[in-house]
């Protein structure tokens, strides 16, 4: 039986969401009540919650934010069964693309995914810095400025960055996201140079983050240790199609913690 999450799931959403093995802690109780729940479907049968998955319509485009299958259950095609419910559930809401995010070295996934017309679009390694491993940046770039993202630049940056439509509208809805941009103070009109969301309660973690160039997201990266407070000594950020960062960052010794390709593909009957 698929059926809606509730508040009262925290318990083995906690539980299944380390299944996921990334760095992020759980999502707390009135996180995971206030932002959570209403998005998620559980499939549950005699011997409890099999499964679960965590959904977002962005217009056309339906993400699947998470799908976690229970250990005990794993190798049953629960999971393909899961997806086959998520394009359904995805296509009654007006979604005719859909996407996911899945880590590069998981195989049976990638293969499920692909055989259900997703293809790789992007690719991203978070890496966890601290604030000594920025001093191996370009110094920060003297002509941006960080600024808070207004309901109308979400459209700009998303253009800009070439993230799917909808997205920063639905993270900036969340309380637990802190969306910010860097724009050249010079120009007479915007011009964005770079984006991130900060979620303090997730780590913390920048993701999205993008920036046009290593200086810039040397910018970007002290603002988001300065909005963190001196406490903070370190954090994790998603890198997303910027090799020439990601070597530096990782020759100035940041760790690799995950590397994932983003999948996208028409959700048509055919992804059944």
């Amino acid at each position: 039986m698929l059926r809606p999450g509730r508040p009262e799931d925290h318990a083995v959403f906690a539980r299944l969401f380390l299944e996921l093995g990334v760095d992020d802690p759980p999502p707390s109780a009135p996180v995971w009540a206030a932002e959570i729940a209403g998005t998620s479907l559980f499939a549950e049968g005699p011997r409890g919650v099999g499964a679960y998955a965590v959904t977002k319509a962005l217009g056309d485009f339906g993400f699947v934010l998470q799908l976690v299958v229970a250990p005990s259950v794993r190798g049953q095609g629960l999971g393909r069964r899961m997806m086959s419910h998520l394009a359904s559930h995805l296509r009654a809401q007006g979604c005719t693309r859909w996407g996911l995010n899945v880590k590069r070295d998981n195989v049976p996934a990638l293969s499920l995914y692909t055989s259900m017309g997703m293809q790789p679009a992007r690719e991203a390694a978070t890496l966890r810095l601290t604030r000594a491993h920025l001093a191996s940046l370009p110094a920060a770039s003297p002509e941006g400025a960080v600024v808070p993202v207004l309901p109308e630049d979400r459209g700009p940056l998303t253009e800009a960055f070439g993230m799917v439509p909808g997205k920063l509208e639905s993270f900036a809805a969340l309380d637990s996201h802190r969306l910010s941009g860097l724009v050249d103070a010079q120009a007479p009109a915007r011009r964005w140079l770079g984006v991130m969301d900060l979620r303090a309660s997730a780590g913390p973690l920048l993701f999205p983050f993008f920036a046009v160039s290593a200086a810039h997201a040397r910018t970007l990266l002290e603002a988001a240790f300065e909005q963190l407070g001196e406490g903070a000594s370190s954090l994790n950020v998603v890198v997303t199609d910027d090799a020439p960062l990601v070597r530096l960052l990782r020759e100035a010794g940041a760790q690799t913690r995950l590397e994932t390709l983003e999948l996208r593909g028409p959700l048509t009957d055919a992804a059944r």
